[in-house]
């Protein structure tokens, strides 16, 4: 019985050591820490609410800055902005990022009626005319697109580009109008 009450005393007294070590050690003076201990020190003590836009990003003529106490990080400069992450994220998730491209949805796919959702027959034609619509949606972007391959694909062999480059073209183009000819001979009622 006694066995446990002296491993449970040795705890308690080894973490009352350490306790008071720690509390010591933290409370030194900043000069006779260690650097590291310093760096923590001042990142804990400090308010962590301030503007993140305090380090900026030195030119390449200058010395990057020290730290300023109370970043994230002190050894990554910060790009001079006026607008914190945080800010930009929920601008981002509300209004789109600006940098990407705009999507286009020219066309608005029509919705099966409530009859088509009942009868399988119905709901089968339904899918029949959407995929029409797909296929002569693919035959004239095709016809458009097809051209204009054709005379990237000159100004390129003129430019002297890489023969792989212009190959990889070619092999563009001849997967477009090989699509293109399958979907016409297999469904002859699309027009162009």
């Amino acid at each position: 019985m006694k066995k446990p009450i002296i491993g449970f005393g040795i705890g308690v007294i080894t973490l009352t050591v350490l306790a008071l070590a720690a509390q010591h050690w933290l409370g030194t003076d900043a000069k006779e820490r260690p650097a590291f201990a310093q760096l923590a020190h001042e990142n804990n003590s400090a308010d962590m609410s301030g503007s993140l836009t305090a380090n900026r990003m030195p030119s390449p003529n200058q010395v990057a800055p020290a730290p300023v106490s109370g970043t994230d990080s002190p050894l990554l400069p910060l790009a001079n902005t006026q607008v914190d992450a945080a800010t930009s994220m929920a601008n981002a998730l509300k209004n789109g990022d600006p940098r990407s491209p705009v999507i286009i949805h020219d066309t608005v796919q029509e919705a099966a009626s409530p009859e088509e959702l009942a009868n399988p027959k119905l709901y089968a034609q339904y899918e029949a005319r959407q995929n029409m619509k797909l296929y002569k949606g693919y035959v004239a972007a095709a016809d458009t697109e097809i051209p204009r391959l054709q005379q990237d694909i000159a100004k390129a062999k003129a430019m002297g580009l890489k023969p792989e480059q212009i190959a990889e073209g070619e092999e563009k183009l001849r997967r477009i109008q090989q699509m293109r000819d399958q979907l016409l001979s297999e469904h002859p009622e699309i027009t162009r």
